[in-house]
């Protein structure tokens, strides 16, 4: 009996993109940019024509911040802020123990497990009944 035995190759191959205009980086030309915009850190590759550009002041902060990847910093947000950030920093202020919120949701006959987080209906009405 003849067994014949396959075997493949794989090779990848990455290639980089200049982020503001699309075309391809030689990794020899290739310039990571971070900058940060009110507080916001972010990351732009792009070859040396276009960081020459940015250097100049010819790109504006509105077309880098759209074609930059955000990498962290703080959001700032005009969105209306729950009044407690999670069930354990709620719970803690009312009296010290994420297991109190838990215990009293089910005298209250909510179905609430053990572990996991605690829906915000259940918080509020514990924090409700607790102030």
């Amino acid at each position: 009996m003849l067994t014949i035995v396959s075997r493949m190759a794989k090779r990848t191959v990455v290639q980089y993109y200049d982020d503001l205009d699309g075309s391809p980086i030689d990794i020899d030309d290739l310039h990571t940019v971070e900058w940060a915009w009110l507080g916001v850190d972010y990351v732009i590759d792009t070859g040396t024509t276009n960081l020459e550009r940015i250097e100049a002041g010819e790109v504006s902060v509105a077309t880098l911040l759209s074609k930059s990847t955000r990498v962290g910093g703080r959001r700032r947000s005009t969105a209306p802020k729950y009044r407690r950030s999670n069930a354990a920093s709620a719970a803690t202020e009312v009296d010290g123990s994420v297991t109190a919120v838990r215990g009293w949701a089910r005298e209250q006959g909510y179905d609430i497990g053990i572990r996991g987080r605690i829906p915000k209906e259940i918080m509020d009405a514990y924090y409700d009944a607790s102030t």
